[in-house]
């Protein structure tokens, strides 16, 4: 149908959705009837729950189908019967009105369902478009994009038994994978439109490129890991040697897991050496037996409060000493 009249800014409040009487489409199908457009009118719009989508170029029908946008241009909120068929009274939203005001489309297109005999029955939505023709059942355009459940079925890889519930899924599955394609394509910075060889190929240089960051890093931390526990082992050996220089008693034993705990527990290391039995600084002296000198007791020249001292460190006692006379002293 071609649009009517406009207001002043070219937007027309009620459009021709269908004609009167019996008609065709121009491409020659049909021949369709309006018997009853009370009846019609009633059906659209109890159906439509109050409110016909009127869409562009059948984006409804055809696009949404592969889960692509079908906004609405406006709704057709009231159905009016005239003597030349049904008219639309339209609310057009901000989209439609910029449309309509700059010329974009010259007709309407119906969307309507009749019986086996073309009588029609109720009128399901109304589009915008440049090349208006009437045609079965849903798509009312010159070139017939419908196509039949088991073409559809077959494009969609199903087998020649599918039913509509088999097909719906079908186009379900393939919108949700449209969407997935879309945000995986957005996800690594290729787009949301990149195609599917090109999208593959961005995936997996993005995961070969992380699994190879990962690898470093993984180097790096083991690395670290390395020097770390070499430079506390340093530390450990450094500060038990110091502690031994600075008097300490430190048995070959102790001193080796005192330098497992230092690396470990620098803290508690440190408490264990302060608790440690301590020489006093320049007090220590060598001990010899001196020739002629008693069995026991202490050797000539030795300092009585040094050996005191390392005796009751070592915690020997004078019964010890005498047993192990002049020969084990220090």
């Amino acid at each position: 149908m071609q649009l009517p009249a406009a207001d002043a800014a070219g937007v027309p409040e009620w459009i021709h959705i269908l004609p009167a009487g019996t008609f065709k489409g121009v491409d020659g199908r049909g021949p369709y009837v309006l018997r009853d457009a009370a009846g019609v009118i009633a059906a659209s719009m109890r159906d439509a729950h109050g409110k016909l989508a009127v869409d562009e170029n059948h984006a409804t029908d055809i696009g949404a189908k592969i889960g692509l946008p079908s906004p609405a241009q406006g709704w057709a909120v009231e159905l009016q019967s005239r003597d030349d068929g049904i008219w639309a009274r339209v609310e057009w939203n901000r989209r439609g009105r910029e449309a309509l005001a700059d010329h974009a489309y010259r007709g309407v297109s119906p969307v309507f369902r009749h019986t086996a005999d073309g009588t029609v029955t109720r009128i399901v939505r109304v589009s915008l478009t440049n090349d208006p023709n009437l045609a079965v059942n849903s798509l009312h355009h010159r070139q017939e994009t419908r196509m039949d459940l088991a073409e559809l079925a077959r494009r969609l890889g199903l087998p020649d038994t599918a039913t509509q519930a088999d097909v719906d899924r079908a186009l379900d599955a393939a919108r949700q994978a449209n969407s997935l394609h879309s945000r995986i394509g957005a996800l690594v910075g290729l787009g949301a439109d990149v195609g599917a060889d090109a999208l593959v190929t961005g995936v997996r240089a993005r995961l070969e490129g992380e699994s190879a960051h990962a690898a470093q890093v993984t180097a790096l931390q083991a690395q670290v890991t390395a020097l770390t526990t070499a430079n506390a082992q340093r530390d450990a050996e450094v500060a038990v040697e110091q502690a031994a220089r600075d008097g300490h008693i430190i048995s070959d034993v102790l001193r080796t897991e005192l330098v497992a705990l230092h690396t470990s527990n620098p803290d508690m290391a440190r408490k264990i050496i302060a608790g440690l039995p301590k020489l006093p600084a320049g007090r220590i002296a060598l001990h010899q037996r001196q020739p002629g000198a008693p069995t026991a007791g202490l050797p000539a020249g030795a300092d009585a409060q040094s050996v005191a001292a390392m005796d009751a460190a070592l915690g020997i006692t004078d019964d010890d000493r005498k047993t192990m006379g002049a020969a084990n002293a220090y």
